[in-house]
């Protein structure tokens, strides 16, 4: 007979992911023959077990294919919001996962490792051409290494002192502006580096005279990741080819074309560390139209690099000293370029760190009045904004630009009315997942953002426009403050499937948060459970479990 209701287990999370991908996300599942034990019916019920989130369903699913081996393929007309939201959030957390892995040079990305691939057969189709290129820069090749472009008749676009922090603010205006181009460091000793920039960061270094302990092999050797023996028959192969270390290493299968591209990149960022230290000489950067040949690695993330190390920096700062640095600035405007977007987004912030980005972003304020609407601590806002200013990333003014100053109101009133036709979280700019001290904390960043006396030269339609978006704003308010209001007005909103799912998503995070016995987050996940089903006692006993870590 056959069956409404059929479950169907993934055993592998890579196995969901490919049929996520391939089959749900276009509202389709196929079965090969023996995947489901049940002659089902032409419309079932369809629930999916899947490694992290469990069951989810039950889902509408219509047979549109029956094999002749068994196989069957399903339409699913209309997959719940829950289930939509909880594989959205599954997806989503494996994509910051794999974010982070490739960032740290762990694993490298397939479509990295394919354009490297297309990018070294240029590079050899290259190499075997007759003669060099008749346009773009000359090259001067003096021994074994990167040609140096002649830059002899072209005027610097940047130059600086080591001794001073022109290099650092140098170097973040080349990432701003994605230069390519040649930077020529001169060191007292008659050492010269040259690293060589493609749109806004470097791929590749040469020194002359060569330094040893920077060299490819020297670098393995010492990491213990190749032996003598190794390193000399490399360079046997090099001067018997003509080709670099890492091609003949890979020639000699100590390495894999992935893992030479990985440890180039950290030689990259090794030498470009050495480059950084240096306090004695002088530097210059020579934009291009192009480099003297392609480089397999990719432009390293230079901002991210400093503001990674800037911001450790700041952690062990006493609170006095960086509040020392920012004193001066208190009463002046701050803003950020809209041209430093792309880097501040490499720069990997936390939520709450780009929510201090999107409020200076978002309106005028003196630096003093930034620190009462910022999303973070007093602490944590003023090592950011030092890590800011340090990176040259904040502009900073005695008195706001009369344009900018006009249609920054624009834009921000227009913004906040078009989330005005949203539900009372959106008003708000909060998820619908949200504690009564978020509510609280969120009404009054929004109610000093739209003070009236902030806002200058208004029309008679904007001052009508401030006004709705404070009543709205206090409507919000209203109802979000008060438990009761609020999780009714959840209900109302949101599917149920979704505000359970999403409280076993919180529930499960927050188990996995007292196993590393990280209390904030364990708290915080358990709150946040038991506010979407308050009548749940796992919930309650977790959070009871949390607060005694």
């Amino acid at each position: 007979m056959a069956v409404r209701q059929q479950t169907f287990e993934f055993t592998s999370l890579s196995e969901f992911l490919k049929a996520h991908e391939e089959q749900i996300s276009k509202s389709s599942m196929f079965f090969a023959a023996g995947a489901i034990d049940k002659d089902v019916a032409n419309e079932f019920k369809l629930d999916l077990v899947v490694p992290l989130v469990g069951r989810q369903g039950p889902i509408p699913a219509q047979v549109v294919h029956r094999g002749p081996d068994g196989s069957i393929g399903v339409h699913l007309p209309e997959i719940p919001g829950g289930v939509v939201q909880a594989f959205s959030e599954l997806t989503g957390f494996i994509a910051e996962v794999r974010e982070h892995l490739i960032a740290s040079n762990e694993v490298v990305s397939r479509e990295e490792y394919n354009g490297l691939l297309k990018r070294l057969a240029v590079a050899e189709t290259a190499a075997k051409s007759a003669g060099p290129s008749s346009d773009g820069p000359r090259q001067r090749r003096t021994g074994r290494g990167i040609p140096i472009p002649d830059t002899s008749g072209r005027s610097a676009s940047a130059s600086g002192s080591l001794t001073d922090r022109s290099l650092r603010d140098g170097l973040v205006g080349l990432a701003v502006k994605g230069s390519t181009g040649l930077l020529t460091v001169s060191l007292p000793d008659g050492t010269t580096r040259y690293g060589y920039w493609l749109r806004g960061g470097p791929v590749g270094w040469r020194t002359e005279p060569m330094i040893e302990d920077e060299v490819l092999g020297v670098l393995l050797y010492k990491a213990e990741q190749l032996t003598a023996d190794q390193v000399k028959d490399s360079l046997e192969i090099m001067k018997r080819d003509g080709c670099r270390q890492g091609e003949a290493l890979v020639q000699m299968g100590v390495l894999d074309f992935a893992t030479l591209i990985r440890v180039l990149g950290k030689q990259n960022e090794f030498v470009l560390q050495q480059v950084m230290s240096e306090r004695q000489g002088s530097w210059t950067f020579h934009d291009l139209d192009r480099l003297p040949e392609q480089f397999l690695t990719s432009p390293l993330k230079v901002v991210a690099l400093l503001f990674r190390a800037l911001y450790s920096r700041s952690r062990e700062m006493r609170a006095d000293d960086i509040n020392r640095r920012i004193e001066p600035n208190l009463d002046r405007y701050l803003s950020i370029s809209t041209a430093s977007n792309h880097v501040l987004s490499e720069m990997q912030l936390s939520p709450k760190e780009q929510g201090l980005i999107d409020v200076i972003q978002s309106n005028s304020w003196r630096v003093r009045e930034v620190f009462s609407v910022s999303p973070m601590g007093r602490a944590q806002t003023s090592c950011l904004l030092w890590c800011l200013d340090e990176l040259a990333l904040l502009e900073m003014a005695d008195q706001e630009d009369e344009s900018r100053t006009k249609a920054r109101i624009a834009e921000q009133i227009d913004r906040k009315k078009k989330q005005l036709q949203g539900n009372y979280f959106d008003i708000l700019e909060l998820h619908w997942v949200c504690l009564k001290s978020e509510v609280q904390e969120a009404y009054k960043r929004m109610k000093k953002q739209y003070e009236m006396e902030r806002f200058s030269q208004l029309t008679a339609e904007q001052s009508a426009a401030l006004e709705k978006i404070h009543a709205r704003l206090d409507e919000a308010y209203g109802t979000l403050e008060n438990d009761s209001s609020r999780r009714r007005y959840r209900a109302d909103q949101i599917e149920k499937d979704a505000i359970v799912n999403s409280a076993e998503m919180l529930g499960k995070q927050g188990e996995m948060a007292i196993m590393r016995r990280d209390r904030p987050a364990a708290c915080g996940a358990f709150a946040k459970a038991a506010e979407l089903v308050p009548g749940e006692p796992l919930y309650r006993d977790g959070l009871r479990r949390a607060t005694s870590i």
